[in-house]
């Protein structure tokens, strides 16, 4: 049947036809087979018995007179039929008294036989009467001639027969099926040419019986609605493009309407704290100058965001020592972590590690990940770990700040989700500082995981290429959601 399978539903339906026709035509000739030897034998049988009974009354005399020639006469007188093989006289009591053999290996019992019917011969017994009293007995032997060739020639003539029915059978099988396969064979080439092409406008000719026009409508009514929800996408696609734009073009303008003031506020607020003597006005101006810079810090992750989503960011490889940029950006942001009485180091497994890496990529990294370690962090310490290897380099920062519980492990990396969110919160922040880490984590073609206990600290480690190939080009990132798991 595995073969079948293979086989196209045109070629099936002819072996389908070609099996059922060849086994109906000879079942019908085996059944006629049996049919015409029974009534062989029922001809032959009755023939049997009228040649018994001519005999029977010719041998009335041979019997009453004792006269064995006569009966040796008599019974001769099957000699031109064939198929008897033994035609013989027993006297009243079961003796035999006359025989003739038509054939010499032909065995003729000593004494009257019962009557039966052996395989390929038949035997017949009748009784021989005269003036009502039983004289002797009448016993033939024949056999079954002329059946085989009569077989033979029914064999030859309905072989032919067979032959002819099939082959106008296929004929007629080949004319009808086109009204099957051809409807099929339009539904084939259509799916096949919207699987290729995604041109969803082509229809399948509804023709063919009931159940395949029912199809074709079916398939052609599938089509034209997922025509109509290409459309549907299509203008949505292109209403989204088109808000996309918009909003580039709204943030561009932003960036420079809003980084202009503020930049002049941070600068006088700068003045203000280096010139005034009343330590309330000085703090005053720290406010202000604190307030701009947060305020600045919170644009800023949204237009770089912004970009990451617009895909504008380029990535720009070459080679880069990774442990002096590191240190640059941990140096900058060391007066943070003194002002929160925090011990921040920088460790290394090597004095320098060179990577193909995006410098301004890596910088804002490492900057990220290091400035929520020292905001979520009271007191403790933050220390950034860097190794490498001839494949990779490993950059973790650890901290002894509030944790993240496993639960919102999930969530940290998606945009402006935090641990506390709401107007409660404990710490400030935009909440897209790990999203804008995933992302640039993402376009470095590395792979970022945390660990992270409540109470006792977080730690995030980084794993990128360290040279630029086409593995290190495929390879993927996910969510994680438990300790020590891939984002």
């Amino acid at each position: 049947m595995k073969l079948v399978d293979r086989c196209s539903l045109k070629t099936q339906l002819l072996l389908i036809v070609l099996w059922t026709c060849t086994v109906t035509l000879l079942l019908n000739g085996v059944l006629f087979a049996f049919y015409d030897l029974a009534q062989f034998r029922r001809e032959k049988a009755r023939e049997l018995e009228v040649l018994g009974r001519v005999l029977a009354e010719h041998s009335v005399a041979p019997l009453v007179f004792q006269d064995m020639q006569a009966a040796i006469e008599t019974l001769e007188g099957v000699r031109s039929i064939p198929a008897v093989q033994v035609a013989a006289l027993y006297t009243a009591d079961g003796q035999l008294f006359a025989v003739y053999r038509g054939e010499s290996s032909a065995t003729v019992p000593p004494r009257l036989p019962v009557h039966e019917e052996t395989q390929g011969s038949f035997q017949y017994t009748t009784p021989v009467r005269w003036e009502g009293q039983t004289q002797g007995y009448v016993y033939l032997q024949a056999r079954l001639l002329g059946w085989q060739e009569r077989m033979v020639r029914y064999a030859s003539v309905g072989g032919s027969v067979i032959l002819l029915s099939l082959g106008v059978s296929m004929m007629l099988v080949a004319l009808l099926q086109r009204r099957i396969t051809r409807p099929l064979d339009h539904l084939r080439r259509v799916a096949r040419s919207v699987a290729e092409t995604h041109d969803y406008s082509v229809r399948v000719p509804v023709e063919g019986p009931v159940e395949l026009r029912e199809l074709a409508a079916t398939f052609n009514e599938m089509l034209t609605r997922v025509q109509e929800h290409q459309a549907v996408l299509v203008a949505a696609k292109e209403a989204a493009e088109e808000m996309a734009r918009l909003k580039s073009t709204f943030l561009a303008n932003m960036n420079h309407e809003i980084r202009t003031p503020l930049a002049g506020i941070l600068g006088y607020a700068q003045i203000l704290e280096e010139e005034l003597n009343d330590p309330m006005q000085r703090e005053m101006a720290q406010v202000i100058k604190q307030s701009g810079q947060r305020l600045l810090d919170t644009l800023d992750a949204l237009l770089y965001m912004s970009c990451l989503e617009a895909g504008t960011v380029r990535v720009r490889h070459q080679d880069l020592d990774v442990v002096a940029a590191t240190r640059a950006v941990v140096d900058e942001l060391a007066p943070l972590a003194r002002d929160k009485k925090l011990e921040l180091t920088v460790q290394s497994s090597e004095p320098a590690l060179i990577a193909c890496v995006d410098e301004g990529l890596w910088e804002r990294l490492v900057k990220n990940l290091v400035h929520n370690a020292i905001k979520f962090t009271e007191e403790g310490s933050v220390a950034v770990l860097l190794e490498g290897d001839a494949e990779t380099v490993q950059l973790q920062v650890a901290d002894t700040g509030i944790g993240i519980p496993e639960e919102l492990q999930s969530v940290i990396f998606e945009a402006f989700k935090q641990a506390s969110s709401g107007l409660s919160r404990d710490y400030e922040g935009s909440g897209l500082g790990l999203t804008i880490v995933q992302r640039i984590v993402r376009m470095l073609n590395g792979q970022i995981y945390v660990e992270s206990q409540p109470g006792i600290g977080s730690i995030f480690t980084v794993i990128i290429p360290r040279c630029r190939s086409d593995a290190a080009a495929t390879r993927a990132t996910t969510n994680g959601t438990s300790q020590h798991q891939q984002v």
